[in-house]
C-alpha cells in the first residue's frame, strides 16, 4: 500500500458522509424512535458539536507532526510500552465496532434480501471485499467513495418527494410536547453512532494541510446530520413512530413503500444497489484504520502481511461473537455508546499529555475565524435553542412546538448553507496563498 498517498479535503469530507450516512439508516432509526418517539428526527442535531469538536482535535494532533498519524504519534508521546497499550485498546475498540456492524450487515441481507445464502458466505466475501481495498491504494478508496457518495446523497435527499404520497404529518404531532428529555435521549444515542469519527485520525499522514482536516469534517458532519434528520422524518411521518420502534430493519421497510407508479413499485432494489457500496466503504475505512494501527508495531509500518489474516480472523468473530441480530442491534445502538467514550477520553486524554510532557511544538494555527464559521456556530446555536424551547413551551399549546419545529428545520439548513460557504472560502484561501 502506498503508505502517503494525499487525498483532497472534498475526499475526505466525503468519506465523512459514507462513514456516517449509510450505517444509521437502517436499524438505528429503530433505537431512536423508541427513546424519542415522534421527536427522533431531531435526535441528529446534537452529535454536530461533537463531530466538530473532534475535527478540532484532529487540527490540533495534526499540527504537531503532519507527516504521521494518532498511532506513530501515541508511541512518541507516551512511549513504545504505554503508547502501544493504548493503540492496544483503541484496536480492539475498532475491531469490535467493525465486528457489530458486519453482523448486522449479513443478519439484514440474509434475512431480507439473499434468504437462501448462508451469514458466514455474505461475511466473506464482504471481507474479500475489504481485504482487496486494504491492499491498495488509500487514493482508490476515496475516489470510489467519491462516485457512489454522489449519486446516494442526490437520490437520496429526493426521498421525502418519493414519498411525498406516503408522508402523513399527523404521525409527528404534536410536535415537541413531550418535554426536553425526549428528544434529549435520542440526540444521546445518535452522539454515539457518530463516533467513529476517530478513524480519521488514522488518515493523518494523507491530508495535505492541518486545517483541511477541520474543514473537510466539520462540512462533513452538518450535512451528514441534515440527511439523517430528513431520512428520520421520513421513517417517523411515514411508518409511524410505533411502528419504527418494533421493528428491526425500518430503513428497508421505508424505502418499499415508495411507489411511483404501478410499474415502478420496487425502487428499493434499486435504492440498495447505491447503497451497499457506501456502507462497504464505511467498513474498508474501519477496516484500514485497524490494519493501520497493527502496523504501528512493525518497522515498515506496512500491513500487507496481516491484511488477511485479520480479515480471517474478523470474519470468524463476526460469526460468533453474538447470538442473534436482536443482541447485536441493540449492542450497536445502547452498548457502543459508553464504551466508545471512555476508550475516546483514554486514548485522545492520554495522546495530549503526552505530547504536552514532551513540549512537542506545533505548526503556527492555519485557521482563520471567517463570518460563515461564527455563522455556522450561530445557527447550530439556533437550532438547539429552537428544540429546547419549543419542548418547554411546546405542551402548552401546539402552535409553539410547531414553531418550535420550523425555526429547527430553518437553522439546520442555514447551517447547512454556511458550513459549504465556510468550505468554499477556505479553499479560496488556500488557492491564494499557494
Amino acid at each position: 500500500m502506498q503508505d502517503r498517498m494525499k487525498v483532497t479535503t472534498m475526499q475526505m469530507s466525503m468519506l465523512v458522509g459514507s462513514l456516517l450516512i449509510a450505517s444509521n439508516m437502517n436499524t438505528m432509526p429503530t433505537a431512536l424512535t423508541m427513546a424519542s418517539e415522534q421527536d427522533a428526527w431531531y435526535a441528529y442535531l446534537f452529535p454536530i458539536p461533537y463531530g466538530i469538536f473532534m475535527g478540532y482535535l484532529l487540527w490540533r494532533l495534526m499540527r504537531f507532526n503532519p507527516e504521521k498519524n494518532m498511532y506513530e504519534m501515541m508511541q512518541y508521546s507516551c512511549g513504545k510500552w504505554l503508547g502501544g497499550l493504548l493503540n492496544g485498546i483503541l484496536i480492539a475498540y475498532l475491531m469490535l465496532d467493525l465486528i457489530s456492524q458486519l453482523r448486522i450487515y449479513s443478519d439484514f441481507f440474509s434475512s431480507s434480501i439473499l434468504l437462501r445464502t448462508p451469514q458466514i458466505y455474505i461475511l466473506l466475501m464482504t471481507m474479500l471485499l475489504l481485504s482487496y481495498y486494504a491492499g491498495g491504494s488509500m487514493e482508490h478508496l476515496f475516489r470510489t467513495n467519491v462516485v457512489f457518495i454522489t449519486l446516494f446523497l442526490s437520490l437520496f435527499a429526493l426521498t421525502p418527494l418519493l414519498l411525498l404520497n406516503e408522508i402523513d404529518m399527523q404521525k409527528l404531532k404534536p410536535f415537541l410536547s413531550g418535554g426536553v428529555a425526549q428528544p434529549l435521549k435520542g440526540g444521546l444515542l445518535a452522539l454515539g453512532s457518530f463516533t467513529d469519527l476517530i478513524i480519521f485520525g488514522s488518515f493523518l499522514h494523507h491530508v495535505r494541510k492541518p486545517r483541511d482536516i477541520y474543514i473537510a469534517m466539520k462540512m462533513g458532519v452538518i450535512y451528514s446530520a441534515m440527511m439523517l434528520t430528513i431520512w428520520l422524518f421520513c421513517v417517523v411521518s411515514v411508518v409511524s413512530p410505533i411502528l419504527s420502534s418494533r421493528v428491526l430493519y425500518i430503513g428497508w421497510i421505508l424505502v418499499q413503500q415508495i411507489h411511483i407508479t404501478d410499474f415502478l413499485d420496487r425502487i428499493d432494489l434499486f435504492l440498495i444497489s447505491l447503497y451497499v457500496p457506501v456502507l462497504l466503504i464505511k467498513y474498508a475505512a474501519l477496516y484500514i484504520a485497524i490494519l493501520t494501527g497493527i502496523a504501528s508495531y512493525t518497522k515498515k509500518k506496512k500491513f500487507d502481511f496481516i491484511n488477511l489474516p485479520m480479515g480471517i480472523v474478523i470474519t470468524i468473530l463476526a460469526a460468533i461473537s453474538f447470538d442473534n441480530t436482536d443482541e447485536v442491534s441493540l449492542f450497536y445502538a445502547f452498548g457502543m455508546l459508553p464504551l466508545s467514550f471512555g476508550v475516546q477520553i483514554l486514548f485522545l486524554g492520554s495522546l495530549f499529555i503526552g505530547l504536552a510532557i514532551r513540549k512537542k511544538k506545533s505548526m503556527p494555527p492555519d485557521l482563520r475565524i471567517s463570518g460563515y464559521g461564527i455563522g455556522v456556530w450561530l445557527t447550530l446555536v439556533g437550532a438547539i435553542a429552537s428544540v429546547v424551547g419549543g419542548t418547554m413551551v411546546g405542551n402548552m399549546r401546539g402552535i409553539y412546538g410547531d414553531i418550535g419545529s420550523t425555526l429547527f428545520i430553518c437553522f439546520l439548513v442555514l447551517c447547512v448553507f454556511m458550513s459549504f460557504k465556510e468550505y468554499g472560502k477556505g479553499i479560496e484561501a488556500r488557492g491564494k496563498n499557494s
